[in-house]
């Protein structure tokens, strides 16, 4: 069974509503029998501000605020009252005036177009992130740089972009004897050809760094890369495994600061 498209449901639902255009919100907006619910979340309404004089009821809790058996009924809920709810675009409002209606409510309406068509009619705003108790956490920049590439020269550089990839980095397809490979944070590992022997003792310029070092250990050990076994550290704990060019890479577990990288 296909599902139904939401905005087909919407459009047969306004059919039978009080579909409210921005001048005649304006002019009831002007009477002193006018309930006017704001539906959308929160976060909507702290971060974009809402039509002056709404009152905020979460699509979420409205027919719970609207029942005066309910614990957590809104006494400005009430029968004679002209309510008008709407959302940003006037499909989540559209379903908010049909509960109403089912309810018992009998003069209810919603703004067709939403909050977005009311700013659009160059409607008043009014700001309510002041007043409210729900704010955003700031957001905290990431750093402004990172490594660009690293080079790795390799004896086989098949069979060392083979390796890379099944440790978890990215292939980025390029032509020609070399590979690229992206690791978090879009830094590139560019494999060269060797200009000479490379020994298993050889330490890799760099080393790796996992969210979950168990998991990566268990995952390396399954591919038959035989990993070293785990050594916890006061800081990292980590292994090391050879990848096919002879070079010694270190996974070591993450050690980050908790700011967005």
């Amino acid at each position: 069974m296909s599902i139904k498209p939401i905005f087909e449901t919407v459009d047969e639902l306004k059919q039978a509503l009080d579909n409210v255009s921005v001048e005649q919100l304006k002019k009831e907006m002007q009477g002193d029998d006018l309930l006017l619910i704001d539906i959308r979340e929160i976060q909507e309404n702290v971060d974009l501000g809402t039509i002056p004089g709404a009152i905020h009821a979460s699509r979420g809790m409205l027919e719970f605020w609207a029942d005066p058996a309910s614990p957590y009924y809104r006494d400005y809920f009430t029968e004679e009252k002209r309510i008008v709810v709407f959302c940003a675009g006037g499909g989540r409002s559209a379903f908010a005036a049909r509960a109403l209606l089912d309810m018992g409510f009998q003069n209810v309406g919603h703004l067709e177009v939403g909050f977005n068509g009311w700013v659009k009619a160059d409607g008043e705003v009014q700001e309510t992130a002041s007043r409210s108790r729900w704010m955003r956490k700031p957001k905290q920049a990431c750093p402004s740089m990172w490594i660009g590439h690293t080079v790795l020269r390799v004896a086989d550089v098949s069979a060392s972009h083979t390796f890379f990839m099944t440790i978890g980095l990215r292939d980025i397809p390029v032509d020609g004897d070399i590979a690229i490979l992206e690791l978090r944070g879009g830094t590139h590992l560019t494999l060269l050809p060797a200009e000479g022997e490379s020994e298993h003792s050889e330490e890799a310029p760099f080393d790796l760094m996992v969210e979950d070092i168990d998991a990566a250990h268990a995952q390396m050990s399954e591919a038959g890369l035989d990993p070293s076994e785990i050594e916890r550290g006061c800081i990292h704990d980590g292994f090391s495994v050879v990848e096919p060019g002879g070079h010694r890479i270190t996974i070591n577990s993450s050690h980050v600061s908790g700011q967005p990288v």
